[in-house]
């Protein structure tokens, strides 16, 4: 990203969102050179249009952070829930520990499949497509190719979201590997695993 990108997205979180005319104030570039930085920044999906009314007239239009324009900042929520999990296994609290993952997997596992199910519905998406877009808003940067001669579809995970629990418990890697063999009632073997020094997870399933 660039340094104007990463200014604006400054100036968007300090002030909660941001017009061009004030982005001009704030930065001295030439209007027709922000509109085009915005525009750009749209379609990153790092903010959004917002038109906001402060009083007789037309709303104005005023650019603010999406959810990946917010990631875009430090956030200490990871580290703290690696703390919360130490604490939970300092004083012997394995069993609700797992019980909360398992529960939040199920949940994964039902959006995935009701997203999964709505695209061959619709037709717009393939399915696994659908499921790329779930994993891209959950932070995994995934990727996916499918080998049509093997039968092997290959799901990489370039990303893991959640690399501090994975400090104090491995509960989230076996559920991870569980999603994809209930997702698609197949064989799913993983290749390539983060945890060990790979660069990705990488699943492969037999389709």
């Amino acid at each position: 990203m660039s340094d104007v990108k990463k200014e604006l997205l400054e100036l968007i979180k300090r002030n909660g969102t941001l017009s061009v005319d004030e982005a001009v104030e704030k930065t001295d570039l030439a209007k027709t050179t922000l509109r085009e930085h915005f525009l750009q920044m749209e379609r990153d999906g790092t903010i959004q249009r917002s038109y906001v009314r402060s009083g007789p007239g037309r709303p104005s239009l005023q650019y603010k952070l999406t959810g990946d324009g917010h990631d875009h900042f430090p956030s200490y929520e990871s580290k703290m829930m690696g703390e919360l999990l130490k604490f939970l296994k300092n004083n012997g609290e394995n069993a609700l520990m797992e019980e909360f993952f398992e529960q939040f997997w199920e949940k994964r596992f039902q959006k995935a499949k009701r997203l999964m199910a709505e695209a061959e519905q619709e037709e717009e998406d393939s399915s696994v497509e659908a499921l790329m877009k779930m994993l891209k808003e959950e932070g995994f940067m995934p990727e996916y190719n499918e080998n049509k001669v093997d039968g092997i579809l290959c799901v990489k995970e370039c990303n893991c979201p959640f690399r501090e629990v994975v400090k104090e418990t491995t509960l989230p890697c076996r559920l991870e590997a569980e999603f994809y063999q209930k997702l698609f009632d197949r064989n799913v073997e993983r290749t390539k695993y983060i945890a060990e020094g790979d660069h990705a997870c990488t699943y492969e399933i037999s389709v």
